[in-house]
């Protein structure tokens, strides 16, 4: 794979991880407001900013900028951390079923976009 095939992956799947997220989680709390919201606002307002970062950073990943790449893992890197504590303080077993696909998917898309060619060296 080349490192422009890595790049493309690793945008498409934080896109398709933002666009769930805001469809999913954002919206239907920042329709509700900071008094009905189902989470703390912060985190419903936080959340939010990371998906449109997300969705950013993937434009820059898809263009081969490596902007992009940065940005890209560092909101996959902050996406682990927000996996990591659904893991360890979230009691449902679905909740942890869900970190730990997520979980699985930001290392993934990090590692993408880390991703090197192989050079072969004449001898």
């Amino acid at each position: 794979m080349t490192r422009s095939t890595a790049l493309r992956l690793a945008a498409v799947l934080s896109v398709l991880v933002a666009i769930i997220g805001i469809v999913a989680f954002d919206l239907p709390n920042l329709t509700l407001g900071a008094d009905r919201a189902r989470d703390p606002f912060a985190i419903v307002l936080g959340s939010f900013t990371s998906d449109v970062v997300a969705l950013v950073a993937a434009y820059g990943a898809w263009r081969r900028q490596k902007w992009g790449a940065v940005l890209l893992i560092a909101v996959n890197a902050f996406w682990i951390v927000q996996a990591v504590g659904s893991l360890l303080f979230d009691a449902g077993a679905g909740a942890m079923a869900f970190a730990s696909v997520m979980l699985v998917h930001h290392v993934a898309v990090i590692s993408l976009c880390l991703w090197r060619e192989r050079v072969v060296s004449a001898v």
